[in-house]
């Protein structure tokens, strides 16, 4: 695997769920379009409460400025940085980091998702495990950095370990292992259109039969498909809309523009799309543009290199 495929698939996760920041959380895939089109595109809109009035909505990022992450990418950077300072991936360490950083007196300032709020909780009860029984996309946030630095057992291990800081639940590992296969797959020189039906092939039980049912779709319109999908937290709702995306996406720029106008919880779908689309076509298929406007973009790219040595 190229070194630097891997640092794009980092970066690239890390642009695309800041790219969907401003757009984040509403459901409403009309007010989307609306946004997006008075703009001229639907990336890197200002984060402003008027987007999210009057529809289906949640405005989760008041204390959030343009250029930063979601909740989501935080997650992805402070696992990033743990994993430098660490030499690889601590799970003792890892999990005082997150409850420093996310916990009270940490730096952190924003949306805390339900299962940040339960590592939290079973922290301060000092419960032997900090995940809880969850099938949201958290469990798939740490995955660009993991895959990046470790290969073949090591992977599935450390994988394992740190999903379950927030994550213990069948289902979201099943949709992380899919995750986790095509990433390496697409890293590994196989072609993406391919790589997406084949593990929607060799995929087995309900999960299989979703991710299957989005790459044969006669809708070509993934906002539309967001119907039939749903566009909330929970995996399975998130995966097979992120597979229908990135099978019909013409390039990184074309799946991120999609995947928020798509609506719902874009962010979280962005950590999965950004990072397989950036290891299908590399740091130079992002646009340079989105990358400067990334929060302190030169000091994360030079973390990413570090991870993908």
């Amino acid at each position: 695997m190229s070194a630097e495929r891997k640092a794009a698939a980092i970066l690239g996760a890390l642009v695309a769920d800041a790219a969907a920041l401003g757009l984040h959380w509403i459901y409403d895939a009309n007010r989307v379009k609306e946004v997006a089109d008075a703009r001229g595109g639907a990336t890197f809109v200002p984060v402003d409460p008027a987007h999210h009035e009057g529809v289906p909505a949640y405005f989760a990022h008041a204390l959030r400025c343009d250029g930063m992450q979601s909740q989501y990418g935080e997650v992805l950077r402070l696992a990033m940085r743990s994993m430098i300072d660490n030499d690889g991936f601590d799970g003792v360490a890892y999990r005082a980091d997150f409850v420093g950083y996310f916990g009270a007196g940490g730096s952190y300032q924003g949306y805390i998702d339900r299962p940040t709020r339960g590592v939290l909780e079973n922290t301060a009860a000092e419960k032997s495990v900090t995940g809880i029984d969850d099938d949201q996309l958290p469990a798939t946030t740490t995955l660009p950095a993991i895959v990046a630095r470790y290969s073949g057992a090591e992977q599935t291990a450390m994988a394992k370990a740190a999903r379950e800081v927030t994550n213990i639940n069948d289902v979201a590992e099943g949709y992380a292992v899919v995750c986790a296969n095509v990433l390496n797959d697409v890293l590994a020189g196989k072609d993406l259109k391919t790589v997406l039906k084949v593990t929607a092939q060799d995929t087995k039980g309900e999960i299989g039969e979703a991710l299957r049912a989005a790459l044969s779709s006669d809708e070509v319109d993934s906002a539309a498909y967001g119907e039939v999908t749903g566009r909330a937290c929970h995996l399975p709702m998130a995966m097979p809309l992120a597979f229908h995306i990135m099978s019909r996406a013409e390039d990184y720029a074309d799946a991120v523009e999609q995947n928020i106008r798509a609506g719902g919880d874009s962010c979280g779908r962005a950590i999965i799309i950004g990072s397989i689309m950036a290891a299908a076509c590399g740091v130079r298929d992002i646009p340079l543009d989105w990358i400067l406007k990334l929060d302190r973009g030169a000091g994360v790219w030079a973390q990413c290199q570090a991870l993908a040595r």
